[in-house]
Order: structure tokens, then C-alpha cells, then sequence
């Protein structure tokens, strides 16, 4: 990789990172309350599924664990998300996001499909990636979290069925939302000609 390729890489990156950060300290950008119960629809798998399209996996990945690793702070400054305390359930699954949209991408660039298309399937796996391993994180992690196991077997069919109602939401904004920022990026010049910064 030349050096102009890697200078940008890692400027690209670094702004990525600092919307993640930014989003996830500042109300209704990064995470959107939409009930007295503090139920939340996250916008930051956009932001790790895009990055994860224009720099690889790799990047994808670095990406997702720094939502991850917000997440997992976040979730001490509020009893209601005491189940993303335990790494397993808010780290791990954000990770593989960046990685599954990463690889997705990879792949389906070298077919005759549609670059704003290919993101649009992109968008698909990665939220649905994400949707998946945090539900199945919760139903084999979450009781393990001391003082809190008798209240998660209580509630965890609800918890389930609020992330599962959340993830279609996450899925449609991303299907929608991915392919036009990054159609965007690509007309605007932000990106090279062929709309990636990948090695």
C-alpha cells in the first residue's frame, strides 16, 4: 500500500472513530429514546458498516470494537442497560459487525453487482449481524451479571422481543441510509474513483 493510500486510510478511520465518540456522548444521534423505559434504537451500526465498506475489515473491525467498548462504558451511567456491562453481550458482537460487513463488502465488490447495491446487502448483513449476537449474547450471558439473573429470567422474552422490533428498524435505516451516504461520498470526492480506500 502506497503511502498517500495509508495517510488517507487512517485520517478516514480516525473520523470514523470520532463520530462514533461524538454520537455516542451527544442525545438522539448516536442512540434514540423513544420511551420511558429508556428503550433505544442505535444509529452507530451505520457508521461501522460504512467504514467497514470504504476501508475493509479490518478497519471494520477496529470500528466495531470502539462502538463496542463505548457501549460498554455507557451502559455504568445508566441502570437500564446493565446487561451491556458484561462485554460479551455490548464488545464482542459489535466486532464481528465490522468484520461481517468488511468481508461482505470484499466479496461482493468483485461481482457485476452495483457498488451502491453491494452496500445496500452490505448494510443488510451487518445490522442483522448485530441484531442476532447481541440477542443470542443476552439470552446466554445475561443472567450472568450478579443481583440481576432472577430479574433478566423474568423479563428476557420482552428483552428479546424489544431488540428483535429494534433490529427490523436498524435493518430498513441501514438497507436505506448506507447506500446513500456512501453514493454521496463517492459523487463528492471524498472517496477515490472507485469508492474505496481498501488495500
Amino acid at each position: 500500500m502506497n503511502s498517500s493510500k495509508k495517510t488517507r486510510k487512517l485520517v478516514l478511520a480516525s473520523v470514523f472513530l470520532a463520530l462514533i465518540g461524538v454520537m455516542t456522548v451527544v442525545p438522539y444521534t448516536g442512540y434514540i429514546s423513544y420511551s420511558p423505559m429508556s428503550i433505544e434504537i442505535t444509529t452507530l451500526h451505520l457508521v461501522v458498516i460504512l467504514g467497514a465498506i470504504v476501508l475493509g475489515p479490518k478497519y471494520g473491525a477496529l470500528l466495531g470494537f470502539f462502538w463496542g467498548f463505548t457501549c460498554f462504558l455507557r451502559a455504568f451511567t445508566n441502570p437500564a442497560f446493565i446487561l451491556f456491562t458484561n462485554p460479551l453481550i455490548s464488545l464482542v458482537p459489535r466486532i464481528f459487525v465490522g468484520l461481517a460487513a468488511g468481508l461482505t463488502f470484499s466479496r461482493l465488490k468483485r461481482t457485476k453487482l452495483s457498488k451502491n447495491l453491494a452496500a445496500a446487502i452490505t448494510a443488510a448483513v451487518g445490522t442483522m449481524t448485530n441484531t442476532v449476537l447481541v440477542l443470542s449474547a443476552i439470552y446466554t450471558f445475561g443472567g450472568m451479571i450478579q443481583g440481576f439473573a432472577a430479574l433478566y429470567a423474568l423479563f428476557k422474552q420482552i428483552i428479546g422481543v424489544l431488540i428483535t422490533v429494534n433490529g427490523a428498524i436498524e435493518l430498513w435505516a441501514a438497507v436505506l441510509l448506507v447506500p446513500l451516504i456512501y453514493g454521496a461520498l463517492r459523487k463528492s470526492g471524498t472517496l477515490p474513483a472507485d469508492g474505496l480506500v481498501t488495500a
